[in-house]
């Protein structure tokens, strides 16, 4: 076995790509908080929240977790897609 092959194999490769997740949201939040500019907090957290338990999930996968708790990881992704979903309705485009 390779070392990548291990990296990801082990799920250590999502525990990297949350933690960059979790950066990348602290940076937009601060965005936001000074300049009022981009996407807004409950926005960006449901949307991450959907991504970022679907990446949960895959390393529970991974790592071989019982199904009880990547059930648990599904949906909570699919409560975060809702509440994305639900929250976006309401922005109509405008019409030209």
């Amino acid at each position: 076995m390779t070392g990548l092959q291990a990296f990801i194999e082990s799920g250590q490769i999502v525990i990297v790509m949350l933690a960059v997740v979790v950066i990348e949201v602290l940076i937009l939040l601060a965005w936001w908080r000074l300049r009022k500019r981009g996407i807004p907090p409950l926005a960006l957290i449901l949307n991450i929240g959907a991504g970022g338990s679907l990446m949960v999930a895959l390393y529970l996968a991974l790592i071989g977790a019982s199904w009880q708790a990547l059930t648990i990881a599904l949906l909570s992704a699919l409560g975060f897609h809702c509440g994305d979903l639900w929250q976006r309705w309401g922005v109509q485009p405008s019409r030209a």
